[in-house]
């Protein structure tokens, strides 16, 4: 029944990722950050020396890239950007989400893509560590664990496998609206699984953590969303993600994390009249943005 309901979570999500954003207040405060699909080499170069500089490893950086050309590639680069950077405006990019999976079913047909969580573990595998007793309910991660088994190739070892679904499960939590339980619980959960991220990289682990009710007794926190966040030279921050196992690749540039709170909380932050909660936004193992 759990894998049932969220797919059907999953289902609900996804016509809500690319809705009309509200518009900003100020005429002056128009700019929410600029993204990038990675199609052309430019966009490819500087992005991974970003990802380099903050210290995470080339050979995890070089796998992602190759992902990133293999996707683009397979589903012809259909709506994407074509060369560097395009702003964001009010509405969050858009893709034809049809198209772009019969294309990737023709070269595919048994392997879903990779996701957010996936992408962004794959990134930082080698600066993450958690406990080996730590609990796993990976109960949320069926589609995910299905992806890395079909996957043209081996992602994970047996022991990043274990890690993967150990950061990633979900967490009981409380029949509540209130953030601010989840969020305590959420933090006691990472404390206990010993969940600890390198202090050698400037990179961060970005996730978006979501409350899923099925009535007053069982109730779960999961993460819905993830992506890798890292500083510029220039003084800006890069957010790498990948939207869903079918649709594209973003790195994003942000001036500041207000942006890149509002951008996330735009896209996550939907309500469908139920009695979950907010989503929150964690970085590492804290409460952020």
């Amino acid at each position: 029944m759990k894998k049932i309901a969220y797919v059907l979570i999953f289902a609900l999500l996804v016509p809500y990722l690319f809705v009309t954003q509200p518009t900003v207040a100020s005429a002056k405060a128009t700019y929410r950050g600029a993204y990038s699909n990675l199609v052309d080499a430019k966009s490819r170069k500087e992005v991974k020396k970003a990802l380099l500089d903050a210290g995470l490893s080339e050979k995890n950086v070089n796998a992602w890239l190759s992902d990133v050309k293999d996707y683009n590639k397979t589903i012809k680069n259909t709506g994407l950007v074509k060369k560097g950077f395009k702003k964001l405006s009010t509405k969050n990019p858009q893709y034809d989400e049809n198209k772009i999976m019969e294309l990737w079913n023709k070269k595919y047909p048994d392997f879903i893509g990779y996701n957010c969580r996936i992408t962004a573990f794959d990134l930082m595998k080698d600066k993450i560590s958690v406990k080996a007793d730590a609990k796993v309910n990976a109960s949320n991660l069926f589609m995910d664990q299905d992806a890395l088994k079909n996957a043209p190739e081996k992602k994970f070892t047996k022991k990043q496998t274990a890690t993967f679904e150990k950061l990633f499960s979900t967490v009981n939590t409380e029949y509540t609206t209130d953030v601010d339980t989840h969020v305590k619980k959420m933090q006691k959960s990472l404390k206990a699984k010993g969940v600890t991220i390198s202090k050698k990289t400037k990179a961060s682990l970005i996730t978006v953590v979501f409350h899923s009710s099925f009535g007053e007794n069982e109730n779960e926190l999961f993460i819905g969303h993830a992506g890798v966040l890292m500083p510029t030279k220039d003084k800006k921050l890069l957010f790498v993600e990948k939207l869903s196992f079918s649709l594209p690749y973003h790195v994003l540039k942000f001036d500041n994390r207000k942006q890149l709170k509002n951008y996330l909380m735009g896209m996550y932050d939907i309500s469908w009249g139920q009695e979950e909660a907010k989503p929150f936004i964690m970085e590492n193992t804290k409460t952020a943005l």
